[in-house]
């Protein structure tokens, strides 16, 4: 079994700033920062204290959405594991390593991590918007975060809206240029059920 020591060998660790949010096992929605990040698990900064094993799901400002959970805690903060693999892993990697050098980050590139894609986990973007009275419209989803997401329709229904996708619940909060906004309202006790939520 490896050893806390050989993770740290195996996944370098690269210091630095970006704000966030995370969803905690029992549905509450808080802010942090990173301390800092491998490609193997996140330090984060919070005022939360959680407990090793619990599992959450972490919204980075420019990095996008991470799953995993607690495994060690300390003063102002917690660690969390991580598993990120694929394409998405690379990317992470390269950026890792450019903080690293000291480079900043160029906006093109740190966009590529400002949303969460359903592509990134291998879901299907063609998807359907049920609304409360059942009826069905076709949709694409563009981008997912904690609490809702962006789908473009060629209908918009009215703000208020309750609708569903997938088996999330939520109702729509603003119409965008290529659809609507979705804020959800079914988050769910255990942060685990958020990883596939369209599937």
């Amino acid at each position: 079994m490896q050893s806390d020591h050989d993770e740290r060998r195996k996944y370098p660790r690269v210091a630095f700033e970006a704000r966030g949010r995370f969803l905690a096992p029992d549905g509450s929605e808080h802010t942090c920062s990173i301390r800092d990040m491998s490609l193997g698990g996140i330090a984060l900064t919070t005022d939360i204290v959680l407990d090793p094993g619990a599992q959450i799901i972490v919204y980075l400002d420019d990095y996008g959405r991470f799953e995993g959970k607690v495994v060690r805690c300390y003063e102002g903060g917690f660690a969390i594991e991580t598993s990120i693999a694929g394409p998405r892993r690379e990317r992470l990697r390269q950026r890792l390593e450019a903080i690293a050098r000291g480079e900043k980050l160029e906006i093109s590139a740190r966009r590529a991590f400002a949303r969460y894609a359903p592509g990134e986990a291998g879901l299907e973007e063609s998807s359907v918007l049920t609304l409360s009275d059942g009826h069905s419209i076709p949709c694409r989803i563009i981008d997912m975060s904690l609490g809702g997401a962006q789908v473009a329709v060629e209908n918009r229904p009215p703000i208020g809206t309750e609708v569903s996708i997938g088996r999330m619940s939520g109702r729509i909060v603003r119409h965008t240029e290529e659809g609507v906004g979705i804020q959800f309202t079914n988050i769910p006790e255990k942060a685990t059920a958020l990883s596939r939520p369209f599937g």
